[in-house]
């Protein structure tokens, strides 16, 4: 079963009021909302989404003994708004926002995103939804788009041999499986970065699947909006891309005048909505990492919304 991450700090950064309301906008397999239930009294409400209708199915069963109401819906966290809109409350006093992916799709070969097992190459979060696969990626882009790709979103140094290798290997045979893929990147790669090389090919297809870099910098804007005064937004970004981008808003809403530089007084009028909690990001003890390996990347921001 899926271990959340840094689940107390999660419930010491948001829990603001015991009787008010919860967004957890990336619920998975329920963890983070059974943690922020123990912290709450029974008045208060619960809400989670997931893009991932599977996810979705998994949380509410395991929600279902909260002694709060809790409402789950299959949803994309860029929609955020909209989906809000027919909820009993519609602004909260928490928002959670995990980036990480879910040992429950980690742990299904079916779904394409591990290198550690076969299956196809899909990832899509949502597998029912339109979309490109990862094989069809891997078999229609140029050589150079898939350098750009697993260089801009993998930081893979060698993404231009990787990528010439898999051009050269689709024109013998279709590349549609994990095992195939992972193959063609081993035989690229020499020892000891065989495995980092393939996590981190395998998570630059993963982002360009699901637009995840595209998404997290529309939605920010958007899921700011419903934290209540007072109320705080919790991010757990799991690499560098995610991290400057949610890193660079919680900058911007914390300052004050966005005028250019060389302009000599201010004209924007703009205010700062919020306080940045976590000055530095907060990461994993020791215990857990020991506990639960895949928390070691993540990295938790928080920011609060004040009166503008």
């Amino acid at each position: 079963m899926h271990q959340p991450v840094m689940t107390g700090a999660i419930v010491s950064f948001l829990v603001r009021d015991p009787r008010g309301a919860y967004l957890d906008l990336t619920v998975g397999a329920g963890g983070h909302i059974k943690a922020l239930s123990a912290g709450l009294k029974s008045s208060a409400r619960l809400y989670g989404l997931d893009k991932d209708p599977e996810a979705a199915a998994v949380a509410r069963k395991e929600t279902a003994a909260c002694a709060q109401t809790v409402r789950i819906e299959h949803a994309t966290y860029a929609d955020v708004r909209k989906v809000v809109a027919g909820f009993p409350d519609t602004t909260f006093d928490g928002v959670l926002l995990d980036l990480g992916l879910s040992s429950l799709q980690l742990d299904d070969a079916g779904r394409g995103f591990s290198f550690q097992s076969d299956g196809p190459l899909d990832m899509r979060f949502n597998q029912k939804a339109d979309g490109m696969t990862a094989a069809e990626i891997i078999q229609t882009y140029s050589e150079q788009e898939l350098t750009h790709i697993f260089r801009s979103y993998g930081e893979e140094r060698q993404a231009a041999r990787i990528a010439k290798a898999i051009i050269t290997e689709r024109d013998k045979t279709p590349i549609q499986t994990t095992a195939r893929l992972t193959e063609i990147i081993t035989n690229v790669v020499h020892p000891p970065y065989q495995h980092k090389a393939c996590a981190r090919i395998f998570m630059a297809l993963r982002i360009a699947v699901n637009r995840e870099l595209e998404t997290l910098q529309q939605a920010l804007p958007n899921i700011f909006s419903v934290v209540k005064q007072g109320g705080r937004l919790a991010v757990i970004p799991y690499h560098s891309l995610e991290d400057r981008i949610v890193k660079r808003f919680f900058q911007q809403e914390a300052k004050g005048c966005i005028c250019p530089p060389e302009l000599p007084v201010c004209v924007c009028g703009h205010t700062p909505s919020a306080l940045i909690i976590t000055r530095k990001s907060v990461v994993p003890d020791d215990k857990e990492i020991a506990e639960n390996p895949r928390a070691r990347s993540a990295r938790l921001r928080v920011l609060e919304r004040i009166a503008e």
